[in-house]
């Protein structure tokens, strides 16, 4: 029998534990108010965006890493797109007895007025995934995802004629990962292959945009060789079904196929690198931003600080906007490596969220 996402992901973090202490370049404990709290009177939570399965997953591993270590919890939150329910989220967190919370950031800017109320509520935040545009915050966890987009960019020039027409499909510019993700393709791109064209659809994340965006650029240019897609845990479905009904799927080594990199590493596009639809997908590292983020806000609760250096954990925290930020690596999974068992699209917790198998 298959098990379920919270309890794929309570055994993920039962095996991952991240110890205090082992992130590396943090302070000693400043003393501060807390720091001897019993976790059963310290209630913690989740602040969730919007609804997809990687979403999910980040909001249900880190309920249960909390609840694996003894804190109580109040029910988490999904605001649903909604940049100003997600702030009314993390007040009513807050007011209901919340000591600490971990947020994935909708919109890097609207979210800020929610993190100045933690702040002056003295209630820590460590921001996962996605980063706020400022506000303080105890360590934002994310990866580098300028560097995910050069990554991408040069998975696609290498496999494009240099005169090929490439879509990317953008994520939405109010958030950094979509902002990040765009700036590091695009400017890659422009050095290392300028004669590529580039046809940027502004998606938001959603879905009908890429698709009519991928339909259009069909449509007007003849010799698109390659789609850029900024997340496939939202957009791959929809780019098949696109490229299906438009009679341009097809498979890897075929003449016509148009070249796919992405950015997540789901299962869906595991599956597909093995079926030969995507040629190349820059991994997120889910099962870290859990791990990692919920290990910094019990720290941060206790009075710990942290400071930028290297990590024990094969990152560098950096300060960026005002805020530390531990960036992972982030690998690139091709038909070489799609097996290998440690990426968090293969692991079990993520196939039974993404309703996938392998």
């Amino acid at each position: 029998m298959r098990t379920s996402p919270i309890t794929g992901l309570a055994l993920l973090g039962a095996g991952a534990l991240l110890l205090a202490g082992c992130s590396g370049a943090a302070s000693t404990d400043s003393g501060a108010a807390g720091g001897d709290a019993n976790p059963a009177d310290t209630p913690l939570s989740y602040s969730q965006p919007h609804t997809d399965p990687f979403q999910n997953a980040e909001n249900v591993g880190s309920m249960e890493r909390f609840a694996e270590l003894g804190y109580a919890t109040i029910p988490a939150t999904n605001a649903d797109r909604d940049a100003a329910q997600q702030i009314t989220d993390i007040q009513t967190l807050i007011n209901k007895g919340a000591k600490g919370l971990v947020i994935s950031v909708g919109d890097a800017d609207a979210i800020v007025p929610a993190i100045e109320y933690a702040n002056d509520s003295s209630v820590p935040i460590v921001a996962i995934d996605e980063a706020p545009a400022s506000g303080k915050i105890a360590m934002i966890v994310r990866a580098d995802n300028v560097k995910m987009g050069e990554l991408a960019c040069e998975e696609m020039g290498k496999r494009v004629a240099a005169d090929a027409v490439v879509i990317t499909l953008d994520g939405d510019p109010v958030t950094s990962n979509g902002r990040d993700r765009t700036n590091g393709f695009n400017d890659c791109m422009k050095q290392k292959y300028p004669n590529v064209k580039l046809v940027n659809v502004a998606t938001e994340w959603d879905p009908a945009k890429a698709a009519a965006g991928i339909e259009t650029a069909l449509n007007q240019y003849g010799n698109v060789a390659g789609i850029y897609n900024q997340s496939d845990a939202t957009f791959f479905p929809t780019i098949l079904d696109t490229l299906k009904s438009a009679g341009k799927l097809v498979a890897a080594g075929q003449p016509g196929h148009i070249v796919q990199v992405s950015v997540d590493a789901s299962p869906m596009a595991m599956t597909a690198i093995r079926d030969g639809w995507l040629d190349a997908a820059v991994a997120q590292p889910m099962t870290d931003y859990i791990d990692y983020g919920v290990d910094y806000l019990t720290r941060a609760i206790k009075g710990e600080t942290f400071k930028p250096g290297n990590t024990d954990h094969g990152s560098v925290i950096e300060e960026r906007n005002g805020n530390l930020v531990d960036l992972l690596p982030t690998p690139v999974v091709t038909k070489d490596n799609v097996e290998d068992p440690n990426l968090w699209g293969n692991k079990q917790f993520a196939l039974d969220a993404f309703g996938a198998t392998k």
